[in-house]
């Protein structure tokens, strides 16, 4: 008898276990978005993400080549990158089935605009000169793709 009521509480507390890990897994598990829900955070989220945008396009126009331009600069671009990969572990999880297109379109869309941004942050440093400047005309041509992409997603 002592053997089989250990065993009856073994049984009864992996039970209990079971159940409080999974309202815990339950309560704590990402809820994916309804479509209207999906829409209004990527049309909030690509607000804020072209407003940074702005202001590192804002900061290229200004540089005067200092310390102190160069480190905006690059935690601009920082801010930018954190953002993307930010957006894509937030929202990614929570992506309703019937949009997951049109994510991966805009992901890829935000990542062209990061690959220009990292153009701009390596060319903008440069002497004056031939090079420098077909480097800023080759990353503001990535930064209009990524914007033409973004305006083209359905």
């Amino acid at each position: 008898m002592k053997i089989k009521k250990k065993w009856l509480i073994i049984v009864g507390a992996v039970i209990v276990f079971l159940l409080v890990f999974g309202w815990f897994y339950k309560k704590n598990a990402p809820v994916v978005f309804t479509q209207a829900e999906y829409i209004k955070e990527v049309v909030v989220q690509n607000q804020s993400f072209n407003d940074v945008l702005d202001k590192f396009l804002d900061e290229i126009t200004r540089y005067d080549g200092s310390k102190e331009d160069t480190e905006k600069l690059e935690a601009t671009a920082n801010k930018l990158s954190n953002f993307v990969k930010e957006l894509d572990t937030q929202l990614g999880p929570r992506v309703p089935e019937s949009s997951k297109e049109h994510y991966q379109k805009m992901m890829a869309a935000y990542n062209m605009y990061i690959e220009g941004v990292e153009m701009y942050k390596k060319a903008v440093p440069k002497n004056l000169g031939e090079e420098r400047n077909t480097q800023l005309n080759q990353a503001q041509e990535k930064i209009a793709e990524a914007k033409s992409a973004m305006k083209n997603l359905k």
